[in-house]
């Protein structure tokens, strides 16, 4: 059989992706992929059609879609992402799936049904700095849609994509009216009084609200502003000169940057749950310094069976086979963020370890090494845990709870 002759034209390149793929099949595999199929067949399928799209393939997780046209390729990314919102609307018992669309206008090569080339590498890169819900396009695709789309775009500035050395200046999509934002690019343009206003609004507007339960169930922070300029530049580093005023935000926008890379961390030691435990109920609105983990900033994360703990004061103990997951962060005086460690503290049967009330602690540093672990490898290591968690109290279960004004309202609490 003749091999298939490689060819090279121009196109616009749409690729998407779901957002937190991994942790949605870690929580619920069958009702993700049913979700999912449903999603493909009723909306994303047929939007690309009605756009005169070419699916070139599908993953579990995303598509690829060629059109000939860079005003169709971006009409159909706002109609899939304001169809999403939408679903959502109406269907909050459904699965809250989103998606990442970056969108690129280049030369790309075929060889068969396949596409490739750095037409192609671009988009996929743009998708994988759009904000969840979003869509984020190169400059030449913003040249060819300006003044002839509905759509909005904003200027997001500057960014630099993996494997190439030439930055590239992309465009952020406003947005339809009354939809979530669900988070922004962080670039040097972006000024923290924007962050600031952009993050109030995400968690503010009551559909932003309602995805924003669904993924992390974690209430809204306060809207207490940056007190670090520098703060939304894209990178860990950032000028600290009053610690003491870090606010709930601050706290929050570094925390959202480190967070899978902590996880990818301590899923190194080989323990289970370190992988997915960010996909735990959360309880804190947003990280908080504590004294007893050198005060570096935590959060609380708790598995399913592990619920009551969101009622630790009516409930006398926590059943076994709970998890309790606290992982951390440092900002140093010269405004460094240093990942910190995982504290785990899970439930084993009766008679365990008496002292600990049977809590089995796991200490996890930041580059995945077992520090130590209750009745295990290095137990005498993490004997201090226990000791400071008996000062909370048997009828707490010897659990510290987290203080007032970061406490999650539930909306299921009673």
């Amino acid at each position: 059989m003749a091999k298939d002759r490689v060819e090279r034209r121009l196109a616009a390149i749409l690729a998407a992706d779901v957002v937190g793929y991994s942790r949605l099949m870690g929580a619920d595999e069958k009702g993700t992929l049913i979700a999912l199929r449903t999603i493909w067949a009723e909306l994303f399928n047929p939007a690309v059609e009605q756009h005169r799209g070419r699916i070139v393939k599908m993953l579990g997780d995303g598509a690829l879609v060629e059109f000939a046209s860079a005003i169709n390729a971006v009409e159909c990314a706002v109609a899939i992402q304001n169809a999403m919102v939408e679903r959502h609307a109406a269907a909050s018992g459904q699965k809250q799936i989103e998606f990442r669309i970056g969108i690129n206008l280049g030369d790309i090569l075929t060889e068969g049904d396949d596409i490739f080339g750095d037409g192609v590498n671009i988009a996929s890169r743009l998708e994988g700095k759009a904000p969840p819900g979003g869509i984020l396009i190169s400059d030449i695709v913003q040249t060819q849609v300006a003044g002839k789309i509905e759509a909005t775009f904003v200027d997001a500035g500057v960014v630099k994509l993996k494997g190439f050395d030439t930055p590239l200046r992309v465009w952020r999509w406003g947005g339809k009216a009354g939809a979530p934002v669900s988070a922004m690019i962080l670039t040097k343009r972006l000024s923290a009084k924007q962050m600031a206003a952009a993050i109030a609004v995400c968690l503010a507007v009551a559909l932003g609200a309602v995805a924003y339960w669904q993924q992390n169930r974690v209430s809204a922070p306060s809207r207490e502003g940056t007190a670090f300029p520098d703060i939304a530049r894209p990178t860990r580093h950032f000028r600290a000169t009053r610690l003491a005023d870090l606010t709930s935000l601050d706290a929050i926008t570094i925390y959202d940057r480190i967070r899978e890379e902590l996880s990818q961390a301590y899923k190194r030691s080989g323990i289970e749950f370190t992988g997915r435990y960010t996909s735990w109920t959360r309880y804190n609105s947003a990280p908080y310094p504590s004294a007893t983990h050198g005060n570096r900033y935590v959060n609380n994360y708790a598995n399913s069976i592990a619920k009551d703990y969101a009622n630790l004061d009516k409930v006398e103990s926590l059943p076994q086979g709970s998890i309790l997951a606290k992982d951390s962060f440092e900002v140093t005086q010269e405004g460094d963020v240093l990942s910190g460690p995982l504290a785990l503290m899970e439930k084993m049967q009766p008679g365990f370890n008496p002292q600990s009330r049977n809590w089995r602690y796991t200490m996890i540093l930041p580059d995945g090494m077992v520090f130590g672990i209750t009745n295990g490898e290095g137990s005498n290591r993490v004997e201090f845990c226990a000791e400071c968690h008996v000062a909370a109290g048997e009828d707490r279960d010897h659990l510290f709870y987290i203080p007032e004004r970061y406490r999650v309202k539930f909306l299921n609490a009673e």
